[in-house]
């Protein structure tokens, strides 16, 4: 457990000497493919460098598994990080993510293995399994405890020795599909212009975009559940407002809420939720773009109530309509060159088996530079959002209470890697299935040392300030690379971390 790098989410950043555990370091999973083939890489590499962090690459020349894909590559990844976390604190993967065949790939994990194989929470799915980038954070749990070949299985592989769910490392990914490096090097190229920005041009970056649609309406029916109440995601985006983004200075939101069909939003907004209005009103630039939402691979839908028929005052499935918010074909209209940080409160929008998926979409065409996407059927917390003045609920791991506290750290300046695993270690009961499940089927995707102020004043030194870079801009990595660790700190802040974990596992 790296307990420096626990410490520094809670407390901000320990600085602890040259490439020892410091929080200005990085590592970049890769293929070498990648690194001979990118045009862009190199440049990323030396505009981290010039912001003083340390950044190394890896490639299979390091890692191995040189010819496999999916769970080889990814168990002989996970062990080259095992023997080199403590010299950095985030980790990006930049590769197919794909848990059977990619190179860079994600895992398959089983959170819901209990579940039913034709009912996922009401819809007739299977959902029992769903892929994610956490046991590339927690390196030092074992997430195959029970050794039956499902990783990340609910109660099997918990407890002593199994998944402890705090980060080693910070992760994120940038997505790469059929080595296209001409989407890669427009991604980086999104990054690298985000951080350059001038100072004088963040102002949209304090604005936030707060589309809601309703999720379900009173009378409405699952398999085996119809609902007591109208669910209107804007009572979300309402809480949110109101605890997070009135009590920043200098921050301004517009709404965008449901007005068409019989059961409108109580909540007043500045414009409708239309899928016209949404290009339009994000293209002009927002800094943080929260939704709420049923979503797909590369949708997300409003559902409206348009008459009730029988008079009963309740939802059938013949009473409503369903029509799209925003989908991936969007991507490049809603591209300005001013990008923001984007949470979707909406299932299966970072599913990486699926090709243009919504979340690398709108990364490719820059309208986010940093996004949470689900590869699943996202569980939400229990929050009481009607009420302005409720608790966060945090046993729970959704979208929803794992992006207000995204949100809130990045409005306290902390890079958009170390908000995600803030959030992620505080939202979800440690023996909670369902917190499990929110926890790892939400990946974080972008550049994860970015923060909602980067600019080119954070520019430290133009001129290769560690002096590591070889020709290519990127330097290599491996387990003789490491250098010495600063030790006079540890003890105590391990006595401290160990205290921290005790306290989060009680509460």
């Amino acid at each position: 457990m790296n307990m420096l790098l626990l410490l520094s989410l809670f407390f901000g950043p320990f600085h602890t000497g040259t490439h020892g555990v410091t929080q200005k370091a990085m590592i970049i999973v890769t293929t070498r493919k990648i690194v001979s083939q990118s045009a862009r890489l190199a440049d990323f590499v030396r505009a981290k460098e010039a912001r003083g962090y340390l950044v190394d690459v890896a490639t299979e020349d390091d890692y191995g598994a040189a010819g496999e894909t999916g769970l080889p590559r990814a168990l002989a990844i996970r062990a080259f990080l095992q023997s080199v976390h403590a010299d950095y604190s985030y980790a990006l993967l930049i590769g197919n993510a794909h848990a059977d065949y990619g190179d860079v790939p994600m895992w398959r994990v089983w959170a819901r293995h209990a579940w039913s194989s034709t009912n996922c929470g009401g819809f007739p799915l299977d959902c029992r399994a769903h892929e994610t980038d956490y046991p590339y954070a927690d390196l030092t749990g074992d997430w195959d405890l029970n050794g039956n070949g499902q990783y990340g299985e609910a109660g099997l592989d918990q407890g002593e020795g199994g998944i402890d769910l705090v980060p080693e490392l910070m992760v994120s990914r940038l997505p790469v599909y059929f080595d296209d490096m001409r989407e890669l090097d427009a991604m980086l190229s999104a990054a690298i212009d985000f951080g350059d920005a001038a100072p004088a041009d963040l102002a949209y970056r304090r604005r936030v975009l707060l589309p809601a649609a309703f999720f379900y309406f009173k009378g409405q029916e699952l398999v085996g559940y119809s609902y007591p109440d109208n669910v209107d995601g804007a009572e979300s985006a309402q809480w949110f407002l109101h605890r997070v983004i009135e009590p920043a200075e200098g921050y301004s939101a517009t709404r965008m809420y449901e007005r068409e069909g019989i059961a409108t939003s109580a909540f007043d907004s500045e414009l409708a939720l239309t899928r016209e209005n949404l290009i339009s009103t994000w293209h002009d630039g927002y800094g943080m773009i929260f939704w709420m939402g049923h979503g797909l691979e590369k949708e997300v839908a409003r559902v409206i109530w348009t008459a009730d028929a029988n008079g009963d005052g309740k939802a059938q499935d013949t009473e409503m309509t369903s029509t799209l918010f925003i989908h991936s074909d969007d991507a490049e209209a809603i591209g300005s060159g001013r990008p923001g940080f984007v949470v979707g409160v909406s299932c299966e929008i970072g599913s990486a088996e699926t090709y243009r998926n919504l979340t690398s979409e709108l990364l490719l065409h820059g309208a986010a530079v940093g996004m949470l996407g689900s590869s699943s059927v996202t569980p939400g917390s229990t929050t009481d959002w009607a009420d302005p003045d409720s608790e966060l609920e945090l046993v729970k791991s959704g979208a929803d209470n794992i992006g207000v506290l995204f949100f809130q750290d990045l409005i306290a300046g902390k890079t958009a890697g170390e908000a995600i695993w803030n959030a992620k270690v505080l939202a979800g009961a440690v023996d909670d299935a369902e917190a499990l499940a929110g926890r790892t089927m939400l990946n974080f995707f972008g550049d994860p040392t970015l923060r909602l102020d980067s600019s080119s004043a954070d520019v430290v030194d133009p001129e290769d300030p560690t002096g590591k870079a070889d020709d290519s801009g990127c330097a290599t990595a491996g387990p003789g690379n490491s250098g010495s660790r600063t030790s006079a700190l540890w003890p105590p802040l391990l006595a401290l971390g160990l205290w921290l974990l005790r306290r989060r596992r009680e509460l």
